[in-house]
């Protein structure tokens, strides 16, 4: 191959610079857009600690910044946005500030799909309307906002809404508001809370095969009319009769909650709507097939105290201490949001009386005891527990109930809540 003339290579040269002169020009005059793409060219392996430090605290700010706008758009429509676009200029004027000062001088930004459509953006809002796909081959037309949500039942505001990926590590924006560094998968950061596999798609959302296709195959006692509206209805969440034996092989017998009368029922001093099961999954074989959570329990009243009858299945006297469940409460204002845990042997044990059980705490409270066939030959019996929670803002419409597992050993399930 023949060597250019020197001629040619002049005039290449001269190319090269009159490009890198527009490309200054071009960033001085347009401001954003040539900090997206201006300076792709530049070199960028070489960045000093300081300069590093620098951009890191600039993005910090401008994270911040962020989250005062989603705020002000939350308090405006009870809701946070779609988009960053929808922001813009009503609630975040400064567009500059979609900008990781990474990228203004990289040039890199966050491609399509989850890039915002209407403004220039090199962070990602992870409450997108944009569905799963094949993230979630059994629920595809699923959205990464459901997802998000239904992650927050199970971990909490630790989610988070925005993420920065031009960083090592990567910056969040949580829920809350907290920045804070991570791993490009936030979610292995929680291995000592929760299995991060059970906050994927494929396991949140698994379609048609999960445990809510079967429930509409089932029939339960239909509620009484003297069940008021405080004593919450269940039945859309229900997926084990109280006569069935939902735990262990498909033929199984004899290990259900038929001593347990369907119908209102007082229990403990309080009236219970007792007609079905609430089982979530746990890390135990037999109860991978259920869900891990039940979201969107209508409630919307207000109350001053919460009473969930409820147990665990699949627990053993090693599980004393472990946080199994929480019931995530959604309130009317401003999407306030409080969480009731469910830690084994503080709020529930096994609804299998285990004969090396220690000496119950004394939040442990049993409210119903019954026998099966499975119990009767371990000479042991069953039982149900009660967790009374009081309610810090009584004068705010309490909207819905979460129920989520953690997905450790025990499994929870509910049975009933009633609200005073």
């Amino acid at each position: 191959m023949n060597e250019p003339s020197p001629c040619v290579a002049l005039h290449r040269m001269k190319i090269v610079v009159i490009r890198r002169l527009v490309c200054v020009a071009a960033a001085a005059a347009v401001g954003l857009a040539a900090g997206i793409q201006a300076c792709a060219g530049a070199d960028s392996k070489q960045v000093s600690v300081e300069l590093t430090t620098k951009e890191k605290e600039d993005c910090t700010r401008n994270l911040q910044t962020i989250y005062k706008a989603i705020e002000a758009y939350r308090r405006d429509h009870k809701n946070i946005p779609n988009w960053f676009s929808d922001l813009v200029p009503d609630y975040l004027p400064d567009v500059n500030v979609l900008i990781c000062p990474v990228c203004r001088r990289t040039g890199e930004t966050d491609a399509a799909p989850l890039s915002d459509p209407r403004v220039a953006s090199s962070y990602l809002f992870e409450f997108c309307p944009v569905p799963l796909g094949t993230a979630a081959p059994g629920s595809p037309k699923v959205t990464r906002r459901e997802w998000k949500q239904r992650q927050m039942g199970i971990v909490g505001s630790v989610v988070p809404i925005v993420r920065c990926r031009h960083h090592q590590p990567t910056l969040n924006l949580a829920f809350d508001g907290r920045v804070y560094e991570s791993p490009p998968s936030w979610e292995t950061m929680l291995t000592n809370v929760v299995d991060p596999e059970s906050l994927t798609p494929a396991k949140m959302f698994p379609g048609n095969g999960a445990p809510r296709a079967a429930r509409s195959r089932k029939t339960y006692p239909e509620r009484e009319a003297k069940a008021g509206v405080q004593l919450l209805d269940l039945t859309e969440f229900y997926n084990a009769r109280l006569n069935e034996t939902w735990h262990g092989g498909e033929n199984a017998t004899g290990n259900d909650l038929a001593g347990l009368v369907p119908g209102v029922q007082n229990l403990g001093g309080v009236d219970y709507d007792v007609r079905g099961v609430v089982q979530l999954a746990s890390k135990a074989p037999t109860a991978n097939r259920f869900p891990t959570n039940a979201t969107g329990i209508k409630v919307n009243q207000k109350c001053q105290k919460l009473h969930f009858l409820h147990a665990a299945a699949f627990g053993h006297p090693p599980d004393e201490g472990k946080k199994i469940g929480v019931y995530v409460l959604h309130f009317a204002t401003s999407q306030m949001r409080m969480e009731v845990p469910i830690v084994y042997g503080a709020d529930v044990r096994d609804w299998h009386y285990w004969s090396g059980e220690k000496d119950a705490a004394s939040t442990l409270k049993v409210v119903w005891k019954g026998e099966n066939a499975t119990s009767g030959k371990a000479k042991s019996y069953i039982r149900l527990f009660e967790t009374t929670w009081t309610n810090v803002a009584p004068n705010i419409e309490l909207e819905s109930i979460d129920f989520v597992s953690t997905v450790s050993q025990p499994a929870p399930f509910l049975v009933a809540i009633t609200l005073e």
